[in-house]
């Protein structure tokens, strides 16, 4: 089952994050990063990315997988980057959060399958320790109060980003929305569980054999990742860009046009 403890789990509050366009420089927007920061800082030098004056969007899925995961503390710290929260985001939530040590464990178990294991060398710690911990009747971020930084940064992340100017609407989210979702009413949608389990984990669309079929009303265009390509792909008016930093080292950076 795809979607970890997604069903046992209270979230924050649904929230999309609103933003108008860059008026000082550029706004961009990757695909999933997964830890591949040093490949993310080649992308951005070969654009003559500027801190000053561009910012940088994320589809989510800055951590797991890749080799450099604890580095994505220091990108949710800059005012220049911003970053929609993933379905590995959420699963490091879902174990760190959870208050049932059944329930802990088996959200722990699937994050460090998924790319998690990354977490007990930051802690400084063997992850046979951390999987023992993991059942103890007290929050694990008690035991691990490093974690708490963790916990803090992810859950501040926004389910969907719309960045705004006089002419369109462009959305940034990290799977996919459901087709009969208008983008305008999406945040009042995202307290029902299968809208916020398409966000975070569907391939419904991009897997479909009629994906042409797909468009999300009330919405120029939409920039999302999570289904690993080999070259972004546009279905409707959504706009598909991981194409495997930690697997193909190929991380996609599109410049947003005004």
């Amino acid at each position: 089952m795809e979607n970890s403890v997604l069903y046992k789990q209270e979230y924050d509050r649904s929230k999309v994050q609103y933003l108008f366009k860059n008026s000082k420089g550029r706004d961009f927007v990757c695909g999933d990063i997964h830890g591949c920061f040093d490949l993310l800082e080649e992308k951005l030098l070969s654009l003559e990315f500027d801190p000053q004056r561009d910012r940088l969007f994320s589809v989510g899925d800055i951590i797991d997988r890749g080799e450099d995961s604890a580095k994505a503390l220091f990108y949710l710290q800059q005012n220049w980057f911003y970053s929609i929260r993933g379905n590995h985001e959420q699963m490091f939530l879902d174990w760190c959060r959870e208050t049932i040590p059944v329930f802990r464990a088996d959200a722990f178990r699937y994050h460090m399958h998924n790319g998690g294991s990354w977490v007990a060398d930051y802690l400084g710690i063997h992850i046979q320790q951390l999987n023992d911990d993991i059942l103890d009747d007290a929050l694990i971020t008690k035991k691990y109060p490093a974690l708490n930084q963790w916990v803090e940064a992810l859950s501040v992340l926004p389910y969907a980003m719309e960045i705004k100017s006089s002419r369109k609407k462009i959305g940034i989210i990290h799977a996919e929305i459901p087709q009969e979702v208008n983008w305008s009413s999406l945040e009042a949608e995202l307290n029902k569980p299968r809208v916020l389990y398409s966000l975070l984990y569907s391939r419904k669309y991009i897997h479909s054999l009629r994906p042409r079929k797909y468009s999300i009303a009330g919405v120029s265009e939409i920039y999302a990742g999570h289904t690993i390509i080999d070259s972004p792909q546009k279905i409707g008016n959504t706009h598909y860009i991981d194409t495997g930093a930690y697997s193909k080292n190929n991380l996609t950076v599109v410049e947003l046009a005004n």
